[in-house]
C-alpha cells in the first residue's frame, strides 16, 4: 500500500491527510478482493420479523462489499477519480425496518423483494471553523465566514430498498425482478388478511451470495463459507467460490461461474438432497469439466443424495475433487476386477436377465456379446447364430426359447471351431428347437452347452428314446415303454416260431401286449405268444401258407 509522507518543519497541506485517508482505503479494497473476489458479497443483512411479529420485518446490521469509482465525486481538495474501481465496503450499523402490507383482494398473495446496494454518502455535516488572516484571533464560522455547514465524512453505506411485486391469486404471484446495481437479500410473501409476518413468510433471495459466516479466514478449514439454497436454474457468481450450494427444487441446471473468473484451485460444492427427480450441474460457456461419471462431458446429473465439488483452473475448466454419488461407474461388462459393482453390473452378471429381446422375423441374425444375460425369443423361422465362444468369457450364459407352436426355430454355431452339445451327448452345427421349448446355452469354451430348460428333457438320459418302428421311451422314474414290429411268412401244416428282440432289455417287465393280423381261411390259425425281458416269441400253426405280421408293446424297468 501506498503511505503519505511528510517532514518535520512541513507547512501542512489539507491533501496529505486526504491522501492517506485514500490511500488507506486502496489498501483495504485490494485485501478484500483478494479475498472475496470482485462479485458483490453480502455479510449479514439476514431479514427477521420483528419480536413480537407484526406486519413488519428488519434487516440485521451487516456489510455489502461491491465494486465502486474510487471517488465518484471530489473528496474535499482532492479530484474524483472514475477511471478506478474497488471492492468498497458498505456497512449498516443497526437494524433497518420495513413496513408492509397484506393485498385487498381475497385469495391474493404479494411477494416483496427486500434488495441491497453499496452507497456511497458525505454526511456528519458541521459548521467548522476556519483561519482569519485578517484577524487570526478570530475564526471564521464556515468557508470565509458564510456560516454554512459542510460533511465531514464520506460515509460507505447499505442502500436498502423494499420493492412491492404486484398482488395476484395465491401460487401465481411473482417477485420482482432486482434493480440494476443491486442484488436481492429476500423475499417475503403476504397474503390477504394476514396480520403477521413470521420466518416462514421470509425466505432468502435466490442464489444470494453471502460472505463466510463467522469470517472469511475461519472459513478456509474444513468448513464450507456458507450454505446457498437455490431453488431455480441460476448461473452460479464467483461469491459461490467455497460455499456449499443447495439444490431446492428438482429439475433445475446449475451453471458454474467461468473458470477464468475464478482463481485456480478454488471450488464449489454443490448438492442435492431433495426426496426424488435430479439436477444437472453444467459448464459455463466453452469451459471444459473433468469428472467420473454423468451424462456428458459438458454437464453431470445429480440424483437424490448426490453432491459434487467442482475445482477451477483458473483459465478454463473446472476438475471434479470429489463426488458423493448414489449412481455409480458401472465396469465394463465381465470384468472381473475389485472395482465396486452397480446393480446394473450385478443384473447383467448374476439372478434376473439382463434384458429380453424377440426375434420374430424368418431370417439369420447374429447374437452379439452384449446378447449375454438376455432372454432370446425365437418366432417361426428365425436362425439365430451364436456369439463366438472365444469373444465372451467361460461361463457367459444366453437364454434361448421358442416361441408356442414354432417348430423351425434354430441356434447354429458362429465359426467353423464352435459346437453346440446337449447333456454331453453329441455335438451340433445347429439345433431346431422343439415347439415352446426353452434351454440356457453357457459358454464351456469353444462349446455352447445346454443346461436347463425344456429343451435339456429332449436330450435328456432320463427321457432317452427311440421313436422307430421298434423303439422305446425311458421316464425318469426308471418306467421304460418299448415296441416291436416284425413279420413272418408262415408255412401250412407245421407249427412257426418268430422272436422279436425288445430295443432294450428290461430288468423286470410288468406286462406286455400283442397284435398280429393274419387270414383266418379255409382252416383255422392258432397264435400264442411268450414274453420275458428281452424280447418276444409268437407262434403259429396254419393249415394254409400266409404272412404273419405282429406288434408287441410292454411296460416295464
Amino acid at each position: 500500500m501506498d503511505r503519505q509522507i511528510v517532514y518535520s518543519g512541513q507547512v501542512p497541506q489539507t491533501t496529505d491527510l486526504l491522501n492517506t485517508n485514500r490511500q488507506t482505503m486502496i489498501a483495504l479494497a485490494k485485501l478484500c478482493a483478494d479475498l472475496f473476489g470482485t462479485s458483490t458479497v453480502i455479510s449479514g443483512l439476514g431479514c427477521v420479523p420483528t419480536t413480537p411479529a407484526s406486519m413488519s420485518v428488519a434487516v440485521n446490521p451487516g456489510q455489502i462489499y461491491q465494486l465502486a469509482n474510487v471517488d465518484g465525486t471530489p473528496y474535499s481538495a482532492l479530484p474524483q477519480d472514475t477511471a478506478h474501481s474497488l471492492l468498497k465496503q458498505g456497512i449498516l450499523m443497526d437494524a433497518q425496518s420495513f413496513v408492509l402490507a397484506a393485498p385487498a383482494t381475497s385469495g391474493y398473495s404479494q411477494n416483496y423483494l427486500i434488495q441491497a446496494a453499496y452507497l456511497e454518502s458525505d454526511v456528519n455535516n458541521v459548521v467548522l471553523p476556519y483561519y482569519n488572516s485578517a484577524n487570526p484571533s478570530q475564526a471564521f464560522n464556515g468557508p470565509g465566514g458564510s456560516g454554512n455547514a459542510q460533511p465531514t465524512t464520506r460515509a460507505g453505506q447499505v442502500s436498502l430498498q423494499l420493492v412491492a411485486g404486484t398482488a395476484a391469486s395465491t401460487g401465481t404471484q411473482t417477485t420482482p425482478a432486482v434493480t440494476a446495481g443491486y442484488v436481492g437479500l429476500a423475499v417475503i410473501t403476504v397474503a390477504n388478511g394476514q396480520s403477521t409476518i413470521t420466518n416462514a413468510s421470509i425466505a432468502p433471495y435466490p442464489n444470494v451470495p453471502t460472505a463466510p459466516t463467522g469470517g472469511f479466514l475461519a472459513a478456509i478449514g474444513e468448513r464450507y463459507s456458507s450454505i446457498q439454497n437455490v431453488a431455480i436454474s441460476s448461473t452460479l457468481s464467483t461469491a459461490a467460490l467455497g460455499a456449499l450450494v443447495n439444490v431446492t427444487a428438482t429439475g433445475q441446471t446449475i451453471t458454474l461461474p467461468a473458470a477464468s473468473n475464478c482463481p485456480n484451485g478454488t471450488s464449489i460444492c454443490v448438492t442435492y438432497m431433495q426426496a426424488s427427480g435430479s439436477t444437472t450441474v453444467t459448464r459455463n460457456g466453452t469451459d471444459t469439466l473433468a469428472f467420473g461419471q454423468g451424462s456428458s462431458a459438458n454437464s453431470l446429473t445429480l440424483n437424490p443424495g448426490e453432491a459434487v465439488q467442482f475445482v477451477s483452473n483458473g483459465v478454463n475448466g473446472w476438475v471434479s475433487a470429489g463426488q458423493t454419488l448414489t449412481t455409480g461407474v458401472t465396469p465394463a461388462q465381465f470384468d472381473s476386477s475389485t472395482k465396486l459393482a452397480t446393480t446394473a453390473f450385478v443384473q447383467q452378471a448374476l439372478g434376473s436377465f439382463s434384458g429380453d429381446r424377440g426375434v420374430a422375423a424368418t431370417g439369420v441374425f447374429t447374437l452379439t456379446p452384449t446378447d449375454v444375460g438376455k432372454r432370446i425369443e425365437l418366432g417361426a423361422g428365425a436362425i439365430a447364430t451364436l456369439p463366438l465362444c472365444s469373444s465372451v468369457p467361460k461361463g457367459a450364459v444366453i437364454f434361448v426359447s421358442a416361441s408356442p407352436a414354432v417348430t423351425n426355430a434354430v441356434i447354429q454355431r458362429q465359426g467353423s471351431n464352435d459346437t453346440i452339445a446337449f447333456n454331453n451327448s453329441g455335438a451340433f452345427t445347429s439345433y431346431t428347437l422343439g415347439a415352446g421349448c426353452d434351454v440356457l446355452l453357457v459358454n464351456d469354451g469353444g462349446i455352447w452347452r445346454g443346461h436347463l430348460g425344456t429343451e435339456t428333457l429332449r436330450t435328456s438320459n432320463l427321457f432317452s428314446n427311440s421313436l422307430q418302428s421298434s423303439g422305446y421311451q425311458k421316464l425318469p422314474s426308471g418306467l421304460i415303454f418299448q415296441w416291436v414290429t416284425g413279420s413272418a411268412a408262415l408255412a401250412a401244416g407245421v407249427q412257426s416260431s418268430m422272436v422279436l428282440a425288445w430295443p432294450l432289455t428290461f430288468n423286470t417287465i410288468f406286462s406286455a401286449a400283442t397284435r398280429q393280423n393274419v387270414s383266418i381261411s379255409n382252416n383255422a390259425t392258432f397264435i400264442t405268444s411268450d414274453f420275458s425281458n428281452s424280447g418276444i416269441v409268437f407262434y403259429a400253426n396254419t393249415n394254409a401258407a400266409q404272412n404273419l405280421v405282429a406288434t408287441a408293446i410292454a411296460i416295464g424297468k
